[in-house]
């Protein structure tokens, strides 16, 4: 495990902020952006991850928002094996149906 004091195990911050941005793009009606890790002051535990996403109007966007940090707090833990403590959903853009990988509508629409 990353989180184990014993040990000196370090990642690269763009490879977790990958493996959470796929985690984030298992919700639902989302699409993930960027990703951000903020370490403690001592530098051995992730605290705080910040994340965007995107995301359809088809259900109420703290339910799905909620979803997105169970999902990233989940594959920090149980896939990375860091502590994090706070993970920060933002919702800044508007997906609709046909944008979403795996959409009845999109594929049916494709010549």
């Amino acid at each position: 495990m990353l989180d184990d004091p014993d040990h000196d195990l370090r990642i690269v911050e763009s490879a977790a902020a990958k493996v959470l941005r796929r985690a984030a793009d298992t919700v639902p009606g989302t699409r993930a952006g960027s990703c951000r890790l903020s370490p403690s002051e001592n530098g051995r535990r992730i605290h705080t991850v910040a994340i965007t996403v995107a995301a359809r109007l088809d259900e109420p966007l703290r339910d799905r928002a909620e979803a997105v940090r169970r999902a990233v707090l989940h594959a920090a833990e149980h896939i990375l094996g860091l502590a994090v403590t706070t993970v920060d959903v933002d919702i800044n853009a508007v997906l609709e149906a046909s944008m979403m990988r795996g959409d009845v509508r999109s594929e049916m629409s494709e010549p």
